[in-house]
């Protein structure tokens, strides 16, 4: 859900403004509407001079109750490092993984943002999985690379103070994060060397920070073993209360959690004192405070004695009850930082002034089109809205939107609390970019997003192409606006909402599955999904096929699909003889366009709506695989896609839900399948689980996958005793020693040998047990490096006149990756005592 609330206003002119704004002459955007105390707040603000930075690996790492205390209580510019976008993890509210993934929580993480007032940045290191060790971490990372990208944001940013979440001792916590820990010292040091990175000085300067603080907690200590000692460390009260805002620091940053939605990090609303300790890592030692020796007034700032003056005078005489009374302060306010321009800081602090003048004068402005989408070279209606909610003289004197050509320098006046609108025409470039994630636009490698233009380094998200750019006169002085592009939607039962506008394609083609498998070289019927996005579409479709595979058609006529319409294309793809990992490709002929590409709607209520494009293929396996039953039941938990995996090899797959459940719906299957987490998300599991223990008792097979051994929802997790551990084996090469070589797992139907561990992607398994009934047999043992053998990522045990399987294998990641071997095992899995052998050649 997303959370609306005016604190989200307040922050949107002063906490997000872009670093490009920071320069004189830059614009600023329109904020949302404030309240008069929320104004006097921001106006504050201008009297504090001090910026902290946030260090940690991924989204959710950060503190957001420290950075509500330092953004909102001391008003500090408070920024977020998250060095990676979280794209290696699990995904509770969809089936996004991956890449798509990373999209999502890199905009949970701006939503969070927006609540909390701090500012997001990014490195270019991939979330590649858990990472033991940092040593680990930095084999697959470039970490001269992610070094680089924290100089520079340090360099862009320049924090007095860097704050880092986890410390730099390995072996307690994820390799990421003791890595982030050992990059932010290095970085500390190397931001103010003119030799480290000199590339970054033709946009920056180097960058001397006063310290670098650990952010410590009781919790590191308990996992570690040790003991807490409060004395030991600096600590700082962060539950305090703002009466401006009407919510107290703890408040706000519960709410900011609570924007990870997709890591199942819904908090509750915490209030009252909290307790944050900190230690000395790098720099000069802190004294009674992490700000200690830092000046954070205007005394930092030569020349700046008016500045401070004019400031404290018009906080003084600031009324919450007409904020517009206080423009001409403000306005001569800016003329004095104008004087200062040379200043860094003065820069800053004028950008938050030109952005409490229009909240000052209640300023509503949008530029408007009729569609979300755009199609490149059509022509579209544009449209400037504007209110002016105070009865100052304010004039638009230029309005722009460069990207379509449009621009008027004609004057209009907007009469107090009068609806002005001002329609134009233009053009959608022809070669107007997709909007891509800018991170995305490359391969990559598998620790590192590939990305060459420095100036995009480090930024949360893609600049929008399409904006207005108006100039506003306000009491005489002269405010540049940037405003997005947007598109207003009003649905009877939600009302209005307000969308970015994006341009699209005219056509998406996409298969219908990212993983193809064409079990013992068996033909099979391959859809693809012609999508019309923007108009009516037509054309040819056909497949590129590797040599050796048919198809039959090879191509398909597409007559007229409407706009907004799809329609799905069978082929007939024949593999060839020998088992091999290719890759198919579609392509969509249509009025002179090649169209091969997919488009992924990415659309949470939490979020804003994003779109990721790829080629249209599928990952072609031709593999020997045989299998023993027919039916399947599949329990859903978390979210994850092995039902069509098991699709795939031929079973039908029905889904159980525990809501509707009745014992007779396991009447006819041979096998049920629990899916990931389903012991830490469905409620009422208790429910289903005495019967689905029968069910293997009667002769059934039941496969429960991983769950965390925290927030379990069952004391139950198999018929017979069951401990859950935090043990897992990270390295997806881990090598596999056989414990019991003569299990059915290991040779029925298919004969595993050693290749069939080879492939595996991103880890072994995780959250394996570590203590057992008898009754299970470990059928593997594996470990990485240094660490001793865990033999709890597959337990098998005989249950009456069937079997209990638990497994902590990444089967989620496995299956739907199209790993070989990992499809010839769980089917072993799947067949465990069933009789009606699939009589496929092999």
């Amino acid at each position: 859900m997303r959370i609306r609330s005016s604190l989200k206003a307040a922050l949107s002119s002063v906490a997000c403004v872009s670093v490009a704004s920071l320069m004189f002459g830059k614009p600023v955007s329109a904020p949302e509407p404030q309240t008069g105390s929320e104004i006097l707040w921001s106006i504050q603000k201008l009297d504090t001079l001090g910026r902290a930075l946030y260090v940690a690996a991924h989204p959710d790492d950060e503190n957001t109750s420290l950075i509500s205390y330092l953004s909102l209580g001391r008003k500090y510019d408070t920024a977020y490092l998250s060095l990676t976008r979280g794209d290696g993890g699990q995904n509770l509210i969809g089936p996004e993984l991956r890449e798509k993934l990373g999209v999502i929580r890199t905009q949970e993480l701006l939503e969070a943002r927006k609540i909390d007032g701090g500012k997001q940045f990014f490195s270019r290191a991939k979330d590649f999985g858990y990472s033991k060790h940092p040593d680990e971490t930095f084999r697959i990372w470039n970490r001269e690379e992610v070094l680089s990208d924290t100089v520079w944001v340090i360099r862009q940013f320049q924090p007095d103070v860097i704050i880092t979440r986890f410390n730099l001792q390995p072996g307690y916590t994820h390799g990421h994060h003791t890595a982030s820990a050992i990059l932010a010292v290095e970085a500390f040091e190397a931001a103010a060397d003119p030799t480290r990175f000199p590339e970054q000085l033709q946009y920056v300067d180097t960058w001397q920070a006063e310290r670098v603080v650990w952010n410590a907690s009781s919790w590191f200590f308990r996992r570690g073993g040790n003991q807490f000692d409060a004395d030991d460390y600096v600590s700082v009260d962060v539950g305090g209360f703002n009466p401006l805002l009407g919510k107290s620091y703890n408040e706000i940053a519960s709410r900011s959690r609570s924007q990870h939605l997709s890591q199942g990090f819904g908090a509750r609303i915490d209030r009252g004192s909290r307790t944050e300790y900190f230690q000395d890592v790098a720099g000069s030692p802190m004294g009674e405070d992490i700000f200690s020796g830092v000046d954070t007034r205007w005394s930092r700032v030569e020349g700046s004695n008016t500045v401070a003056r004019k400031v404290s005078e018009i906080i003084s005489g600031f009324e919450v009850t007409d904020p517009a009374a206080s423009v001409p302060a403000l306005l001569e306010l800016r003329d004095e930082l104008s004087g200062l321009e040379l200043n860094e800081w003065a820069s800053r602090k004028r950008a938050e002034v030109d952005a409490i003048i229009l909240a000052a004068i209640g300023l509503d402005m949008r530029a408007l089109t009729g569609s979300p989408y755009v199609a490149n070279g059509e022509d579209v209606s544009l449209v400037l809205e504007a209110v002016n909610r105070s009865d100052l003289d304010v004039k638009v004197s230029s309005i722009a939107f460069p990207f379509a050509g449009v621009e008027s320098s004609e004057s209009f006046d907007l009469d107090f609390n009068q609806r002005f609108e001002k329609r134009f025409s233009g053009v959608i470039p022809a070669d107007a970019p997709p909007p891509q994630p800018y991170w995305l636009r490359s391969e990559g490698s598998l620790g590192m997003f590939e990305v060459e233009d420095q100036m995009l380094i480090g930024n949360p998200e893609n600049e929008t192409s399409f904006y207005a750019s108006v100039g506003l006169s306000v009491g005489g002085g002269q405010i540049d606006v940037k405003l997005p592009l947007e598109y207003r939607e009003v649905d009877p039962a939600k009302g209005e909402s307000i969308k970015p506008v994006l341009n699209l394609p005219s056509a998406a083609v996409v298969f219908e599955t990212p993983v193809s498998l064409f079990p013992n070289s068996q033909s099979r019927i391959v859809e693809v999904k012609v999508s019309a996005l923007l108009d009516d579409v037509a054309g040819e479709l056909s497949l590129e096929l590797p040599v050796g595979w048919t198809a039959n058609p090879m191509v398909q006529k597409v007559d007229t699909i409407g706009k907004g319409g799809t329609r799905v294309f069978s082929f007939e793809v024949s593999p060839s003889e020998r088992s091999e990992e290719t890759e198919l490709l579609a392509v969509l002929k249509s009025g002179g366009s090649m169209l091969a590409q997919s488009v992924d709607q990415i659309e949470y209520e939490h979020i804003r709506e994003q779109m990721v494009f790829a080629q249209a293929s599928t990952r072609a396996v031709s593999l020997k695989v045989a299998r023993a039953g027919s039916r399947v039941g599949y329990l859903p938990g978390a979210g994850d896609s092995v039902a069509d995996s098991i699709r795939e090899i031929g079973y039908e797959v029905v889904e159980l839900s525990v809501d509707s459940f009745d014992p007779e719906s396991l009447v006819g299957l041979d096998t049920v399948v629990i899916g990931i987490r389903a012991y830490n998300t469905v409620e009422a599991i208790d429910s289903i689980l005495p019967h689905l223990f029968k069910f293997a008792e009667l002769g059934g097979t039941v496969i429960a996958q991983y769950n965390t051994s925290h927030r379990l929802k069952t004391d139950t997790v198999a018929p017979y005793r069951l401990s859950l551990s935090r043990d897992r084996v990270t390295d997806e090469f881990a090598e596999i020693t056989v414990l019991d070589p003569e299990h059915p797992v290991m040779n029925t139907p298919n004969a595993i040998g050693r290749r069939d561990f080879d492939g595996w992607t991103q880890e072994r398994g995780l959250y394996f047990p570590n203590s057992w009934d008898d009754a299970f047999q470990p059928i593997w043992s594996m470990s990485d490096p240094n660490e001793p053998k865990r033999k709890g990522s597959l337990l098998v045990a005989e249950h009456g006149e069937g079997y209990f399987v638990y497994t902590g294998i990444s089967w989620f990641r496995q299956l739907p990756a199209g790993v070989p071997g990992a499809y010839r095992i769980f089917a072993n899995l799947l067949s465990l005592g069933h009789e009606n052998l699939d009589t496929a050649k092999l």
